[in-house]
């Protein structure tokens, strides 16, 4: 699964904003104790610590800036939990369904890359309506969308010493165009901060430059700077919005595995860095990761997760503060790892789990529909494909059964 390619629990009730179309979302105090010692679903995170246990989590939001500053509260309450495994946003649990999107232009959908008239979000809203509309009607509840996976263009601003000083022009406006679009094709999203892609060395072609992150990453200072400058911005962004409600989940990174080098310290295989980066030690990447989800909870209230590889290094990010896990499957992967086991049989047990990326056209042992059936009744939080812009129609048909066939199940 490399790129370019085709290619949670405590139990809490808590205090909501009035419901407004139909939508579950929190509002007013967390620290609502009485309504907390009155049961219900939905875990509360606080800042540093993640979900484990059953999956439960919460998004807080409002419609059109409501939320704090709402003088009614009503409880909470799910009509339609999920059946199986799921993951709570809100307070709905529901069987995380979608589609990675996962850009339309790499690298460009946030800031743009002007060099190459590659615009961002808000210069190229109609055909970035158009896709979310599209992967609605196909049944996805929520959209993966790959956000810095390099570094290139006018997303993050440099100085003269390589170090990010923050956001581009636009970069910020595209988050928030992104969000208000999800909003009106009524979609979810995970932002995908980074990828292994990041970690390609840093190079010029014509006139882009494409920063890599290595010298970043394993430099306290500059990884730092990074985040402070960078990451944190963006997660505001997201915050300062109306439409933050749409924002389900951080993916902090795609694959870092595959940017990385050397033994794992948690009894993994060895890592086995994909020969195009400069790869680093586990310890570097999971300081960055670290700080990355330290950051992110500090600013957001969304939840977070990484997209581990595959089940080869299910043990990596076991303890980093994450909600839930992901995974990605291919065929290559299912040949050691197969897609009909259930996370308790490779051995996940305390958090739950979602595979993120996955081929729509299915595997060469079982087509999607088979995929997501097995998933679904063995316990899996959810599952999303890749990827809507790669996927042709029978494909996409094939998707819209399965949300049609679980209904409310699969849907936020």
């Amino acid at each position: 699964m490399n790129t370019p390619r085709r290619t949670l629990g405590r139990t809490a009730l808590f205090t909501a904003a009035a419901l407004a179309l139909g939508a579950c979302r929190l509002a007013g105090s967390l620290g609502d104790q009485e309504a907390i010692e009155k049961g219900g679903g939905g875990g509360i995170p606080s800042e540093g610590t993640g979900q484990g246990g059953g999956g439960e989590g919460i998004l807080s939001g409002g419609e059109d800036g409501a939320g704090e500053d709402e003088a009614d509260t009503v409880a909470c309450v799910d009509e339609c939990p999920a059946q199986g495994g799921g993951i709570t946003v809100g307070c709905k649990k529901r069987f995380l369904f979608g589609m990675n999107y996962a850009w339309h232009n790499f690298a460009g959908d946030f800031g743009g890359i002007a060099a190459w008239d590659k615009r961002g979000v808000t210069a190229e809203a109609d055909t970035h309506a158009r896709n979310l509309a599209g992967m609605r009607a196909h049944g996805a509840s929520v959209a993966r969308w790959w956000m810095l996976p390099e570094i290139r263009g006018e997303s993050v601003v440099f100085d003269a010493n390589g170090d990010p000083i923050g956001l581009g022009e636009t970069t910020a406006g595209d988050v928030q165009k992104a969000l208000e679009l999800a909003d009106q094709a009524d979609i979810n999203l995970m932002f995908c901060l980074f990828s292994f892609d990041n970690f390609h060395p840093s190079r010029v072609d014509g006139d882009v430059k494409t920063m890599g992150l290595t010298p970043l990453v394993t430099d306290p200072a500059r990884r730092a700077a990074l985040i402070e400058n960078v990451v944190r911005p963006i997660a505001r962004a997201v915050e300062q919005s109306p439409y933050r409600h749409r924002m389900v989940a951080w993916d902090v990174i795609n694959e870092p595995e595959l940017a990385m080098i050397g033994q794992s310290p948690y009894g993994d295989p060895e890592y086995t860095p994909d020969p195009s980066v400069e790869p680093i030690l586990h310890e570097d990447m999971e300081a960055f990761l670290r700080e990355t989800i330290r950051a992110l909870r500090a600013e957001s209230q969304a939840l977070v997760t990484i997209g581990a590889a595959s089940m080869k290094w299910r043990q990596a990010w076991k303890t980093t503060d994450i909600d839930f896990y992901t995974f990605h499957m291919n065929d290559r992967v299912n040949r050691y790892w197969p897609y009909n086991q259930s996370p308790a049989d490779y051995g996940i047990t305390d958090k739950p789990v979602v595979m993120s990326d996955f081929p729509t056209a299915g595997l060469a042992t079982a087509n999607v529909s088979k995929l997501l059936e097995s998933w679904y009744s063995q316990g899996y939080a959810g599952a999303m494909s890749w990827a809507y812009t790669d996927a042709v129609p029978d494909e996409l048909q094939s998707l819209k059964a399965f949300a049609d066939a679980k209904g409310c199940d699969v849907r936020y």
